[in-house]
């Protein structure tokens, strides 16, 4: 068992070291050999040393690969195979594809099954790998520039316009809710306002001698007096809570009109109008 195992790594070293050897001029005299053999007649010994050449493709250049295809195509032509000799001519011509033979030096026979395989090749061409495109990446958008809104501006809109201080910093929902209540707590104020006044005009009218016409012009004075106060207190309410809203709330902190947090809110559902405040405790 020893024996065998010592002329194993004795053959491995053999080999081992031979392949250290070929390459270079020793790759090239094998070329020479293979080419003297076959020119001999001597193609089994051709085609011997031809594989063994072939052995070491990566160090033969591609001149000396397409001469060791070719002859090793010679030889198997030579040798009564003509299936590995097409095999080899395929190979040399996919590394050189203007490759052509001499008919000066070549025989018929060769040049004859050299031309079969030039023309499966042109029947058959290999397919033609795409090159791989680098993937396209969408454009990279740029990200959104936010403009600081100043507060001094949003304090001075809302002070002259409840709500467009909270539209001017983008709180449209909210800056909306505020305009439309302001205004129509305002208007309400106004037109309370005057007509308290037509009916305090004609109260005033009126003659002491009935009583009567003076009791009910007084009460609807006075009711109207009461509208004009409601809403007047509610106007200044909207008014200064919009103050209050656009001094002391951070712009995106939804804590007021049309949210679940504390604060004032407007709402329509298919039957009535809701507004109200809101609390949480």
């Amino acid at each position: 068992m020893w024996k065998k195992t010592i002329l194993f790594l004795t053959l491995a070293a053999c080999g081992f070291s031979f392949a250290q050897q070929v390459s270079g001029d020793s790759l090239v005299k094998l070329l020479e050999h293979a080419k003297n053999f076959y020119n001999g007649g001597e193609y089994e010994k051709a085609i011997t040393e031809l594989e063994k050449a072939l052995q070491f493709l990566k160090q033969l250049t591609q001149i000396d690969q397409v001469e060791a295809y070719k002859y090793l195509a010679f030889s198997y032509v030579a040798f009564g195979d003509k299936e590995k000799a097409k095999e080899q001519f395929r190979l040399a011509l996919k590394l050189d594809p203007k490759m052509e033979l001499d008919p000066s030096v070549v025989s018929p026979k060769i040049i004859k099954i050299f031309e079969e395989v030039k023309s499966e090749i042109a029947a058959n061409p290999p397919p033609v790998t795409p090159p791989v495109m680098p993937p396209v990446k969408p454009p990279v958008k740029p990200p959104a520039v936010q403009i600081q809104k100043s507060p001094v501006v949003a304090t001075a809109m809302s002070c002259c316009i409840p709500g467009l201080g909270q539209m001017y910093r983008g709180e449209k929902a909210q800056g909306t809710t505020l305009m439309i209540l302001g205004g129509a707590t305002l208007v309400s104020f106004v037109v309370s306002a005057g007509v308290a006044e037509q009916k305090h005009q004609d109260y005033l009218k009126i003659k002491p001698g009935d009583p009567d016409a003076m009791d009910r012009a007084y009460k609807s004075y006075r009711t109207w007096c009461n509208v004009r106060a409601i809403t007047g207190v509610t106007f200044a309410g909207v008014y200064l809570y919009n103050l209050y809203d656009i001094i002391f709330t951070k712009p995106g902190v939804k804590t007021t009109l049309g949210q679940t947090n504390n604060g004032f809110y407007c709402g329509l559902d298919p039957e009535r109008l809701q507004c109200g405040y809101r609390f949480q405790f």
